[in-house]
């Protein structure tokens, strides 16, 4: 379903969701002390919902940008860099510098900018997905959904692989150019374009039923320390928990379920969220470290801190986008 401006509502759910699953990621030192069984799965359970916001962001992308005609190469990777490069120029540079500020060395600045300790590691996987999406999306323009298949096929066996710490099987079998990133674009076009034999209904029912076991499935493994949920991302049970949330909200969009708020404020407050995601990605580190000397350590006030440091974080791009010279640098 498109609103007025011709936006795919969910697209802008899920977006809006993803953007907060990923604070959700950074704000856990925030809890109080956890003193009692129920309040250490609870922090584990919200911790882990936000797990399921890079696959969301990923399969977004492949939904919109593969099996499109674009004008040439060279303008599909000029119109994308654009987008991320800028940005992230502008926000390294602050998050580098409020490290510096408080006597971070230059080694671990270092490391931040090339994504080993921080979440800048998102935007060096987004440059190698740009990169590949010219590739598969002729790949799919050319096979289709079957093609996909295919792919998806290798995909998830190799992600089956990761997850019990088994790939490669052996040196010379190597399938690394199936073992990434690049298969969240594919699942996501799959699904939002995969022509299911279920009702809406049932299809809806079924994503919240794998949303809420893989997510049950994540929590209880992380719960007894079982090593088999790694590399982060790249194991089965996110990209089933990526899976559910997906097809939960785009079918319930089918559904027509959020007809009555696309137009009020809370479907405007969900496109504003989702608009300014790239730039909140960026300004969340900067609110995030701001706050944790201020940091009451309550579990009462955790609500309160969290909301605080999503609204901070949408508001400081909201208001650059308004400023000229600064919207190109917001990330909006």
């Amino acid at each position: 379903m498109k609103t007025k401006k011709e936006r795919i509502f969910y697209y802008d759910l899920l977006r809006a969701f993803a953007i907060i699953a990923v604070i959700i990621c950074h704000v856990d030192h925030f809890f109080g002390p956890l003193t009692t069984q129920a309040q250490v799965i609870a922090q584990l359970t919200f911790h882990d919902i936000g797990d399921i916001g890079v696959p969301i962001f990923l399969m977004i992308s492949g939904a919109l940008l593969l099996n499109r005609e674009y004008p040439s190469l060279g303008a599909f990777l000029k119109k994308r860099f654009a987008r991320i490069i800028y940005p992230f120029i502008f926000w390294i540079i602050l998050i580098l510098g409020q490290l510096y500020l408080h006597g971070y060395n230059s080694k671990f600045i270092w490391n931040v900018f090339i994504g080993e300790p921080s979440i800048t590691w998102y935007f060096w996987t987004l440059i190698g997905i740009y990169l590949f999406i010219p590739i598969i999306n002729s790949f799919v323009k050319d096979y289709k959904l079957k093609g996909v298949e295919y792919f998806l096929a290798i995909w998830s066996f190799i992600m089956i692989l990761n997850t019990f710490h088994s790939y490669p099987l052996w040196m010379y079998f190597n399938l690394d150019m199936f073992a990434g990133f690049v298969g969240y674009p594919l699942l996501g076009y799959y699904l939002a374009n995969k022509k299911f034999k279920l009702s809406d209904k049932s299809m809806c029912i079924l994503g919240l039923l794998i949303l809420l076991v893989s997510l049950a499935v994540f929590v209880y493994f992380n719960y007894s320390k079982i090593d088999l949920l790694s590399p982060r991302y790249l194991n089965i049970t996110n990209i089933f928990m990526g899976i559910g949330m997906f097809l939960f909200i785009m079918y319930l969009d089918k559904l027509n379920v959020f007809n009555t708020i696309k137009d009020n404020f809370i479907g405007k407050a969900i496109i504003s969220l989702s608009v300014c995601s790239y730039g909140m990605y960026f300004s969340h580190v900067i609110v995030v470290k701001a706050l944790s000397y201020h940091n009451p350590g309550s579990n009462l006030l955790f609500p309160l801190m969290f909301v605080l440091i999503v609204f901070l974080s949408w508001l400081i791009p909201y208001i650059m986008s308004k400023i000229p010279y600064l919207k190109i640098v917001s990330g909006v």
